[in-house]
């Protein structure tokens, strides 16, 4: 190791030696491009080493000096990218990762399906090339390709394959504009390995980043003829219906959607994994499906998938015959739509293209207009307040005794660990970056509203949840919090060597893993399958379970610098190792707790 430090001599933050105090002028096209990122306000690059990239890799280091971006090393170009997607989510702001050519782009492919129908801005640089066939080694013939970002365009917003180095900055002084103007979505931008080692020509020109160009355009507001047409159905409802969707990763939300419900009376529903509204708030029905059946008039707001939003997929669950839905959202403008994800369209009487927030902010004030008139909307609104607060206190008694009876189980009932978890950390300042949404319990869990959760992976890609826990706890464990990320072990089995990152660069986490040693949903749909059949549902585990041996997820934590506990399978352990947890991630370690939960 004589050209590099030794793991006795490493610190963090991992900081170049043997550089010139004063920085030096840009030498490199990789130079220009290290220095055009910082200057776009990157605080972080997510990479995975690779041969095509690195000159940028180089610059990095020992241009920019491993500062704004500072380099997070990842395991594999899966968790890099869902790194990247959970930063960008906690930070709500644009992220950046670097993948290595061809093959990197297509391990991590997953993750930018997930970052894309999540709308979440990352900016992913590929390495390239070189272009210039002569240019090339052996390796570089096997790993490039003439349009390398075939592999994802169908699931990006915007991808170029800049040939030249001014073209080079230009695209990605673009693809930050795209990234960052909403709706979001992933963008990527090949860099030539040519162009990154190769010099700076004397007529490059790089322009002011703050100029007017390259700013995201201000937040698109809604039609006002049907804002108008909107308050008049809602106002008209006999039980109106809001379901809000994404855009509860911030915080900003709650206020808004809060004054809204209560103008309207109207009952309220999270949509599938986020949270928006306060747990305890009186017309918070989150977890009761029949306020999804009989609504006569339901606002989605941001729902990705409105069909799924008011359970159109299930027949049985539709809701009743005349309801009438109304789908304030940016969701069809994105431009790409290769994926049939969210594509059933639903019967939307009333489409309202819009920047959610702004949006729904521009609605109150119409409805309030209407209702400053006086008539006979606010004595039916203060009696639905009343039914619904008598709905809320039954459903939320339910959610947290129905389980009781199950609480000493071994296998753990999930209520339990969620119950447990809560109870070591309801006086302290916490934050889920991630948590099982299947399964996890409504009612329980006491939240104070939007941007304490940052919903699910989106596209539905298995192996999201450590790396999109670490990146978002990056983007956060300054700000004293504790942050929680509940998952299961299939998720965790996938992305395990993402806890080396959070170890490694002392990102402060803890881990309860939902182990039920099996991929539980597929048992269930196994189960589902046989019964229909008329086969033994005894044989669903057979190709599921995860067993003999089991995995032993707390040393393989160990291994990769956490602390660890586990399999826990006594419930009424869980308390005090969940206690100890939360002081070791007070104490700025990552811990992981293994749960031996029922299936």
């Amino acid at each position: 190791m004589s050209e590099s430090q030794t793991d006795s001599n490493m610190v963090y933050p991992e900081t170049p030696v043997n550089l010139p105090q004063n920085n030096q002028d840009p030498e490199y096209g990789s130079d220009i491009i290290a220095d055009v990122l910082a200057d776009l306000g990157f605080e972080h690059v997510f990479l995975v080493p690779g041969s095509s990239f690195r000159g940028l890799h180089d610059s990095l280091v020992n241009h920019t000096r491993n500062q704004k971006p500072e380099i997070i090393l990842c395991t594999t170009e899966t968790i890099a990218v869902a790194m990247a997607h959970g930063y960008a989510k906690s930070s709500n702001k644009p992220a950046l990762c670097i993948i290595h050519d061809l093959v990197g782009l297509m391990l991590g492919s997953m993750a930018v399906y997930n970052a894309y129908c999540d709308r979440s801005p990352v900016m992913i640089l590929g390495g390239a090339g070189p272009l210039d066939p002569a240019q090339r080694r052996y390796i570089d013939w096997v790993h490039s390709a003439n349009t390398q970002s075939d592999l994802v365009k169908p699931f990006t917003k915007w991808t170029s394959e800049p040939p030249t180095l001014q073209s080079t900055v230009d695209a990605i002084l673009k693809g930050h504009k795209i990234v960052s103007s909403k709706p979001s979505g992933p963008v990527y931008i090949s860099v030539d390995q040519g162009v990154q080692e190769g010099g700076i020509p004397d007529d490059l020109v790089i322009p002011a980043i703050d100029l007017p160009q390259y700013q995201p355009a201000a937040p698109m507001s809604a039609n006002p003829n049907s804002l108008d047409q909107a308050a008049e159905m809602l106002l008209a409802a006999d039980m109106p219906l809001v379901v809000a969707g994404r855009f509860g990763i911030s915080s900003d939300v709650t206020p808004v959607i809060r004054k809204l419900v209560e103008l309207l009376g109207a009952a309220y529903a999270d949509d599938r994994s986020i949270v928006c509204m306060p747990t305890d708030h009186p017309q918070n029905l989150s977890g009761d499906a029949d306020i999804r059946r009989n609504a006569d008039v339901v606002l989605t707001i941001d729902c990705i998938d409105p069909t799924n939003a008011v359970l159109g997929y299930n027949e049985a669950e539709r809701g009743r015959d005349g309801q009438k839905i109304i789908d304030l959202s940016l969701d069809n403008i994105i431009p790409n739509k290769w994926s049939n994800f969210g594509n059933l369209e639903s019967a939307v009487e009333l489409e309202i293209k819009c920047d959610p927030l702004f949006g729904t902010e521009q609605l109150i004030a119409v409805i309030e207009n209407k209702l400053s008139g006086g008539g006979s909307h606010k004595a039916g609104i203060e009696a639905r307040k009343a039914v619904l607060s008598d709905q809320h206190a039954a459903l939320r008694k339910a959610q947290t005794e129905d389980w009781l009876a199950e609480k000493d189980a071994s296998p753990i009932i999930i209520p339990r660990v969620i119950y447990e978890l809560h109870e070591a950390v309801r006086d302290k300042p916490w934050f889920l970056p991630v948590r099982n949404h299947r399964s996890f319990s409504e009612g329980i869990w006491q939240f104070d509203g939007a941007g304490q959760y940052l919903g699910s992976d989106g596209g539905g890609g298995v192996g999201y949840g450590p790396g999109a826990a670490v990146g978002a706890s990056l983007a956060r464990h300054k700000k004293g919090q504790i942050n929680i990320a509940i998952m299961g072990d299939g998720d965790f089995v996938m992305s395990a060597s993402a806890i080396w990152t959070a170890a490694h660069y002392h990102v402060p986490l803890l881990v309860v893993i939902n182990n039920n040693n099996s991929w539980g949903n597929d048992e269930h749909h196994q189960i589902r399958v046989a019964k229909a059949r008329s086969r033994p549902p005894e044989n669903a585990w057979i190709g599921q379970r995860m067993v003999d041996p089991d995995i032993d997820f707390a040393t393989v934590s160990r291994g990769f610098g956490a602390w660890a506990e586990g399999p826990v399978a006594d419930p009424n352990a869980l308390a005090g190792v969940f206690v100890e947890a939360v002081s070791q991630v007070e104490y700025g370690n990552v811990a992981v707790v293994d749960v031996r939960t029922a299936l």
